[in-house]
């Protein structure tokens, strides 16, 4: 049971941490001035019990980029020590993984200033990420005088889930623009695009949204609950009927968790802590209402990174969104690879079982010496180009093109997958094992016209019309 056991994968992300916060040397860099001296900042609230089994706890925590280090430090402790399944965080983009999510749990985010800044992380004991994402919330460049970062421009990361029970949710983190006279507008403008990505993300199960929002719950005049309600989204402080302060902010309550359909969820409660930031970390304890459901395989346009220094999931991230869309295809689907050099077993295996179950397969390698793995599929798969199966190398012609440049060092074509058809994958590294410990982003698109253009070009390759 939940109440009396805590996994051993959450125990060594405690002792990690704890052994973090006992020095600077990893700190992640920060605006202000940080402490230099070996020492320890103990988190500022104790621990919220343990979560009741079939609960569901997320926590909202905006961690404040310009505190010190160790205050950050001991403000994650404080989040992490309450062992919520999801953590939606705000500005944090350049704080490492090893606090905001040790053993025991995983983190999506694409880095950098802007898109890192609100990232998603999870209990690996009890969720697995089938599906993640970077979207566009506002984007208006400018600063006022004295502003660090551009107020108006606003990312947030999401990711789809499924639980040991069955239960699939998406998780949204988002952090809107404060209202100002540069930003004026854009939080109706970044309501509206969380609320279509909402929209798209409820087809496959519930979803929960949390993030600094900037606008008051308790201020009737800023609170704009006519656009969230037309999204579908209820904060836990109407479902409670009760809100609290959320920082140092004049007592104002501007960190949320939405439920996408408040009658998908029963909240059991929401709590408020005290951290070293200027926003409280906010949790709410959830129920499902209704038993999991079989949600389709999909896959969504974007763009898509791995985490180099992360758990196993989150360094195959890229790798196993390319085995994903090959396992997924049925008996009479086309799949077409190319890359600079295959070497990955799992990809490999998933080739082979999609070619036994029927599905075309055609493949090229631009490798001057091809691999075992590449040799395997030509012996399988035949060389004759005007047919549905083959795989062979680059000749002379393809190596032309190949230097010419243009060419991801993968491209992924598969006509079907899932309920998703025409989805293109073009990876800016070889499809092979050591992928997994480099920086590696996928760009994908599920629209035909995209697809048809990568396909015209892939036949050109292999010299072949359609």
């Amino acid at each position: 049971m939940l109440d009396h056991f805590r996994s051993p994968r959450l125990a060594l992300g405690v002792a990690v941490l704890a052994t973090a916060l006992a020095g600077t040397s990893v700190a992640a860099p920060s605006m202000a001035k940080e402490a230099t001296a070996a020492r320890t900042v103990a988190p500022m609230s104790a621990p919220l019990p343990p979560p009741a089994p079939g609960v569901v706890r997320i926590t909202q925590a905006n961690l404040l980029s310009g505190q010190p280090a160790l205050n950050f430090q001991a403000d994650a402790a404080t989040v992490l020590s309450n062992q919520p399944d999801f953590i939606t965080y705000n500005e944090v983009p350049y704080r490492f993984d090893v606090f905001l999510a040790p053993p025991g749990y995983a983190i999506w985010r694409t880095p950098g200033q802007y898109t890192g800044e609100t990232p998603v992380a999870w209990r690996t004991d009890k969720w697995t990420a089938i599906n993640q994402g970077t979207t566009t919330v506002s984007y208006k460049e400018g600063k006022l005088p004295g502003q660090k970062v551009e107020w108006g421009i606003r990312y947030a990361n999401w990711v789809t889930l499924q639980g040991i029970d069955g239960h699939v949710i998406s998780i949204i983190s988002a952090h809107l623009a404060p209202d100002s006279e540069i930003t004026h507008g854009l939080q109706e403008v970044g309501i509206n695009n969380l609320g279509a990505l909402a929209n798209t993300l409820s087809q496959y199960g519930p979803v929960l949204m949390a993030g600094d929002m900037n606008f008051h719950y308790n201020g009737p005049l800023q609170y704009p609950r006519t656009l969230l309600t037309s999204y579908g989204f209820t904060p836990t402080y109407d479902v409670t009927g009760t809100h609290f302060p959320t920082g140092d902010h004049r007592g104002a309550t501007i960190d949320y968790i939405f439920l996408k359909t408040a009658a998908q969820f029963s909240v059991l409660g929401q709590y408020n802590q005290e951290l070293y930031s200027d926003h409280d970390a906010v949790t709410a304890d959830l129920a499902f209402t209704d038993a999991p459901i079989e949600v389709p395989v999909s896959f969504t346009p974007g763009d898509f990174t791995n985490q180099p220094g992360g758990t196993r999931d989150a360094r195959r991230a890229v790798l196993d969104l390319m085995v994903k869309a090959v396992d997924n295809t049925a008996e009479g689907a086309s799949i077409h690879l190319t890359t600079a050099k295959l070497g990955d077993k799992p990809l490999y295996r998933s080739l082979r079982a999609a070619i036994d179950r029927g599905v075309h397969v055609q493949f090229l390698t631009r490798r001057p010496n091809p691999t075992q793995q590449e040799l395997n599929l030509m012996n399988v798969l035949g060389s004759k180009v005007w047919k549905k199966d083959w795989a062979v190398g680059c000749d002379e012609e393809c190596q032309a093109i190949d230097r010419r440049g243009n060419l991801p060092q993968t491209r992924l074509l598969v006509s079907q997958s899932g309920v998703t058809a025409a989805i293109r994958m073009d990876v800016d590294q070889p499809a092979v094992f050591s992928t997994a410990h480099s920086l590696t982003n996928a760009k994908v698109w599920t629209s035909q016209a995209t697809y048809d253009g990568a396909f015209r070009r892939f036949f050109l390759l292999v010299g072949r019309e359609i």
